[in-house]
């Protein structure tokens, strides 16, 4: 139900890491779906604590993004899921928009971080989670209200696909340990032409460099040649 897992590099933004590509696959994420909608007595606390909004206007957009995605999930129709959003939630509508349908609910362990703010899904700050005897066999809101426990539960929903992502292992140069990240198709064919370019140059020197930009607001990986006054260091499987 859930997308891949993916280690991320521990950097901030504008750092910049050499690094080599190790590969980059091709997966499709999908998102389960209940084929009948499920009533909101069945709700676990933590999403009928955002639905009633203690607390304020404090985290509106992760309150609002984590709430459109489970009632996507959760087989709920989007006039029907709208109305109740909109009654809960205090925020753009193109947050719903984005999340209902689009995205999977995330996981308690997500939801049970700190946050600095939408996008990041954490909302320990918020004090929604105020877990029962249920949640302590669960590992998302959507299992606690969908009763997700076996591989046999998932035949009451559907699976359906959301988008394609391509998920890059690439190897820091500087720990000297292998990250994985996600890549858009934009991104994928920017990472294949600096590779080509690589190539082609045949360069010593050229270094392909990993950093995190921001793009709307969000970190996003990004790619680079640099060319440096040091030997070029490459992977056994790139000098084959």
């Amino acid at each position: 139900m859930m997308p891949p897992l993916k280690s991320y590099p521990k950097a901030q933004a504008g750092e910049e890491i050499p690094v080599s590509v190790l590969a980059v696959e091709e997966q499709e994420e999908r998102i389960w779906i209940s084929l009948h909608a499920i009533s909101p007595s069945k709700f676990p606390p933590c999403i009928k604590n955002i639905i009633s909004c203690p607390g304020g206007e404090k985290g509106m957009h992760r309150r609002g993004a984590i709430l459109a995605s489970f009632l996507g999930q959760c087989g709920w129709s989007d006039e029907e899921a709208v109305s109740l959003w909109r009654n809960a939630i205090s925020a753009e509508e193109r947050i719903y928009r984005k999340w209902f349908g689009k995205m999977n609910c995330p996981k308690c362990e997500t939801m049970k971080r700190q946050s600095k703010g939408y996008p990041e899904l954490g909302i320990e700050d918020l004090e929604l989670c105020q877990p029962d005897e249920k949640c302590q066999r669960i590992n998302s809101p959507l299992e606690y209200a969908a009763d997700l426990f076996t591989e046999e539960d998932l035949s009451r929903g559907r699976q359906e696909h959301i988008r394609t992502i391509f998920l890059a292992r690439l190897f820091n140069w500087k720990t000297g340990r292998e990250f994985s990240i996600d890549l858009t198709r934009e991104e994928k064919e920017h990472l294949e032409s600096l590779k080509n370019k690589q190539i082609e140059t045949d360069s010593a020197n050229s270094t392909l460099i990993f950093t995190w930009a921001k793009s709307r607001g969000r970190l996003r990986p990004k790619f680079s040649l640099m060319e440096t006054d040091l030997p070029r260091r490459r992977m056994l499987s790139e000098l084959l």
